[in-house]
């Protein structure tokens, strides 16, 4: 079987961005990117953050993802936090860095009832918003059928992950600037057996981008 691709941000991983033009182009562009994994069937994980969703877009999922699977990537994206401070959020846990066990219990369970209604729906992975989370993420994951959590290494050790109680969920651990990255950078990186990871919002920026998702299709096929 092909190598397993990580894609994240549907419907989008950007507030700023997301609001700076059509908001409607996202399932455009994520739907020029996933053809092409699946036209090549390369297996993929697509990161969606259900409490962003948008009126047609479990159609829209349910229309485009087929040898994919749609996984949990948080429940808000953050986009409830100040977006101009994003990044002091990070080392608090992104996302996740207020919420008590209660809150995060009440989000999970309204992203469930939403993602469920998604065909290609996996609850064994759960892809971390900018790569941060908490110890209270994880004390109530391990109650849950997540097996997986995806971050990268960025973080992994200034920010303690490493240090964390995983009980029986696996981190993936990506490697940042390596096989995390630009499309086209990633490319270059396959030799590295850390997990690809993809961000379709920021590759889409460049001319070139459905290109470069072509040729990775070829390469990891080899």
């Amino acid at each position: 079987m092909a190598r397993l691709i990580r894609i994240d941000d549907f419907p989008h991983g950007d507030l700023a961005m997301f609001h700076s033009g059509d908001i409607n182009f996202y399932r455009e562009k994520v739907y020029a990117a996933l053809n092409i994994f699946e036209n090549n069937d390369v297996p993929y994980i697509l990161g969606a953050s259900p409490l962003l969703f948008r009126h047609g877009d479990i159609e829209f999922l349910n229309s485009v993802v087929k040898n994919g699977k749609v996984v949990l990537h948080g429940f808000t994206h953050g986009w409830e936090l100040p977006w101009d401070r994003i990044t002091t959020f990070w080392k608090d846990g992104g996302e996740f860095a207020n919420l008590s066990l209660t809150e995060i219990k009440d989000r999970y369970e309204k992203s469930i009832s939403i993602m469920k209604q998604i065909k290609s729906f996996s609850e064994e992975d759960f892809i971390a918003p900018f790569n941060c989370y908490t110890q209270t993420l994880l004390d109530f994951l391990k109650d849950t059928p997540v097996r997986r959590i995806h971050t990268s290494d960025e973080f992994w050790e200034i920010y303690g992950l490493n240090k964390m109680n995983y009980y029986c969920i696996e981190p993936i651990v990506s490697k940042f600037k390596v096989t995390y990255d630009d499309a086209d950078k990633v490319i270059h990186n396959l030799k590295d057996p850390s997990q690809l990871t993809l961000h379709w919002c920021y590759d889409a920026k460049r001319p070139s981008w459905l290109m470069d998702y072509h040729k990775l299709c070829e390469e990891i096929k080899k």
